[in-house]
């Protein structure tokens, strides 16, 4: 086996191997392993340094404490594909990641920011004004909603985008919020 091919890091097995979607240092061949290393795993896990930390910080100064994650995922709501790109131009982008990017996720970041997404708001990459996460964030939120204490209307929470597709999000108001930036 070559030393470029990954191996389980619990049982040695090769093939199809899945890497840590955490701290992208550990692999897998399967569930079982993972799951087994997870109380080994999970302190070490936290710990590693993310390779987006240094995009975290916001305009306000504050930082997302989410993960920042590729969208891999369709959304025909917004015709988009594979990095929240045009859905007719999406295989280009996939394939443009994977051969001149090399499947390096900060490469890609720093020339496509709008195909990541912020897990703790719902969204995209590329925002850097603040994290708009109704509250079930550290400090308070900052999204103009929170500061009026209202919740999110309808037809913004119900939304359909690819940045929120999957992600069970707040609808607010963050009560911390409101009225603290008047």
């Amino acid at each position: 086996m070559s030393s470029s091919t990954p191996s389980c890091s619990v049982c040695g097995a090769s093939g199809q191997i899945s890497r840590c979607s955490g701290c992208k240092g550990r692999y897998y061949c399967g569930t079982a392993c993972q799951r087994g290393d997870w109380n080994t795993h999970k302190r070490a896990c936290a710990a590693a340094p993310k390779w987006y930390d240094k995009h975290r910080k916001c305009q306000d100064g504050r930082n997302h404490e989410g993960r920042l994650e590729l969208i891999t995922w369709d959304c025909p709501e917004e015709e988009l594909g594979w990095g929240a790109c045009f859905a007719d131009e999406s295989d280009d982008l996939k394939k443009k990641f994977e051969t001149e990017f090399g499947s390096d996720e900060e490469k890609f970041f720093e020339h496509w920011p709008q195909g990541f997404r912020w897990t703790c708001c719902g969204t995209d990459g590329g925002m850097d004004y603040g994290c708009d996460h109704h509250g079930s964030g550290s400090r308070s939120c900052t999204c103009d909603y929170c500061r009026m204490g209202e919740p999110l209307p309808d037809d913004v929470f119900n939304e359909k985008t690819a940045a929120r597709h999957g992600l069970n999000l707040r609808r607010g108001p963050d009560v911390r919020s409101f009225r603290q930036y008047m």
